[in-house]
């Protein structure tokens, strides 16, 4: 092609383009290197305050710093971020400050995936890198790729870029050659500042004692701040990286008929389904039951929950999975398709009303459980995500991805923030004394966070002697085993010396439900009087259920050696007397009170 002199425009000789070859993809400035260090010192606090010191207000400070600092580097004006990301983020910090509150291992594992989920897609928003429509389900492809795909593959021409920088920059070398020379010094100044003050001496001991978790921590994070830094500058210079792109619209794989035959099967058997339960309500079709059938609240309750869950589950997968492979008709799924879906979903609502009213009945017989409040909540976020898909179904152009990570994120934090734990102890704890629950279990009580700690101390005055007798049993265990580092044990065979709440100082591992155990404890043991703790001591301490305490007679009953004869003791005689004796045959055989 000739050149064009008289414009001034000059064309490519053919096969030739204007970019050199072999030109770095991105080029990083010193804005880059900066946040590299800042990056470094976030990945120390993850693996300080995180990995050695448990997930409570060292995770929600350590993740208030990931936050800050990468948005602070990816925060542009060009990239116009929705209110959806900004809410994602906000939720994200919302879930990490539930980890200094209350230390509960089912929730906070699941927060941790919560949290880190809508962290991703905040920094996606934020940083433009959004291939998909934000309201439709492959939203999520583009956050996983961005977290697992991204900071791999764009690692080597990320490292090349920092290559580059330090090579050529002087500042750089000056730095470490100045802090090479600088230990020599540190040599010869460290030991004299240390004989010249104690504090000092003190410290410096403190650290060479914990020299090696110090050395080990910092080579945990330059493990981990590497992806740290791959994961945001993919983020930061995605448009000049390689960038997935939609392409042609997705048109489907499966004729309309296969699914079309598919979804009429399954909807016949449902209908069948809802066929056969009008046995329980008209005479004419009680021959559907078995012989002999008898309905009673307690099988209600039980028979069928699970199943019924599963079949939620099951449906929600198999109207996502038809939708998304059924081929489009002038790019729309074909209405026969639309209608089976929003009967299928409609009677996945039934079945969800229908397993809700089980679980409800199930809690007012049986008490409160973490696993049915769970079920319960998981129920509810699954009725919020039908009624998004079916308007969906009908309005294509109406989001439902992003209200329904929005509501139900929402739904997981509230319940966090609510803890869980006290919840369900307080329900159960007040049923038991109206008298709805017949029997309420300690132990269990027991196993649940530091938060059910006050309601186990509410059970020790409680009528019935038998769960007053387990509450002051797990008191003292409490006291003696499970907080025994939280509190000046030294004294407490001296009935009148006072237990003694010392804190932990060091404020990663603060945590407030702890904090608030342990002090209710020390409350409820000092406000007993000398007699009562002496008591409470040879009376529970250690004991799990070897014998009864009757507290309107004064007695208490124990085994004998073959745990064959019990004997009653009275405190005020001090003295044994046969009680009664069990079977023996086996000698391990023992029947509890």
């Amino acid at each position: 092609m000739d050149n064009d002199v008289q414009n001034n425009i000059y064309y490519n000789p053919p096969g030739q383009t204007t970019e050199k070859k072999n030109e770095p993809k991105i080029k990083l400035k010193k804005r880059d290197l900066i946040f590299a260090l800042l990056f470094l010192i976030v990945g120390f606090l993850i693996v300080d305050f995180v990995f050695f010191h448990g997930f409570n207000l060292g995770f929600t400070l350590a993740f208030t710093a990931l936050f800050a600092v990468m948005t602070v580097y990816l925060f542009e004006r060009k990239n116009k971020a929705s209110a959806f990301t900004y809410i994602c983020g906000a939720l994200s910090l919302a879930g990490a400050v539930t980890f200094s509150l209350h230390k509960d291992l089912m929730i906070n594992s699941i927060m941790v995936f919560l949290v880190l989920a809508l962290f991703g897609i905040y920094v996606c928003g934020i940083s433009g890198v959004f291939c998909h429509n934000q309201g439709s389900y492959k939203m999520l492809f583009d956050a996983l790729r961005s977290v697992f795909v991204s900071p791999i593959s764009d690692a080597p021409h990320i490292t090349g870029a920092y290559g580059r920088e330090v090579s050529k920059g002087k500042a750089c070398k000056n730095v470490l050659i100045g802090i090479a020379l600088a230990i020599p010094a540190l040599l010869v100044i460290v030991p004299l500042l240390s004989s010249s003050d104690a504090a000092f001496e003190n410290l410096v001991k403190v650290i060479f004692k914990n020299i090696g978790i110090y050395l080990l921590e910092i080579l945990l994070a330059l493990a981990v701040t590497p992806y740290l830094i791959f994961y945001a500058v993919s983020k930061k210079y995605n448009d000049k990286l390689e960038k997935t792109t939609t392409g042609k619209k997705y048109k489907g794989i499966v004729q309309s008929p296969v699914t079309v035959s598919f979804l009429s099967v399954i909807s016949i058997t449902y209908i069948v389904y809802l066929f056969s339960q009008l046995a329980y309500f008209f005479s004419a079709f009680s021959g559907i039951l078995p012989e002999g059938y008898s309905y009673s609240a307690s099988v209600y309750a039980r028979r069928g929950f699970f199943e019924m869950f599963a079949i939620c589950v099951i449906n929600m997968i198999i109207i996502a999975l038809a939708n998304i492979l059924t081929k489009r008709v002038r790019g729309k799924i074909p209405t026969p398709v639309k209608i089976l879906s929003s009967f299928i979903l409609i009677f996945t609502v039934v079945i969800l009303i229908t397993a809700m009213a089980k679980m409800k009945l199930n809690i007012e017989i049986f008490g409160l459980s973490k696993n049915r409040l769970l079920v319960s909540v998981f129920m509810i976020m699954i009725f919020v995500i039908i009624l998004f898909y079916l308007i969906h179904i009908f309005a294509p152009k109406i989001s439902y991805m992003q209200p329904i990570i929005v509501i139900c994120s929402a739904m997981f934090i509230a319940l966090a923030f609510t803890n869980v734990d006290a919840m369900i102890v307080k329900y159960n704890v007040s049923a038991y004394n109206d008298g709805r629950l017949d029997t309420i279990d300690v132990h269990y009580v027991d196993s649940l966070s530091d938060s059910s700690v006050i309601n186990i101390i509410e059970l020790a005055d409680c009528d019935d002697h038998k769960v007053a007798k387990e509450a002051r049993t797990l008191i003292m265990l409490s006291i003696r085993d499970k907080y025994s580092d939280c509190f000046n044990l030294n004294n407490i065979d001296d009935y009148k010396s006072d237990v003694v709440y010392k804190p932990d100082k060091d404020f990663r591992t603060y945590n407030y439900s702890t904090d608030k155990a342990c002090r209710v404890l020390e409350k409820y043991y000092n406000s007993l009087s000398p007699a009562e703790r002496e008591k409470l001591h040879s009376q529970y301490a250690f004991d799990t259920g070897d014998y009864y305490y009757d507290e309107e007679k004064d007695t208490y009953e124990d085994y004998d050696d073959n745990r064959c004869n019990v004997y009653s003791y009275n405190s005020k005689t001090d003295m044994y007397e046969f009680a009664t004796s069990y079977n023996c045959e086996n000698p391990n055989y023992s029947e509890p009170f």
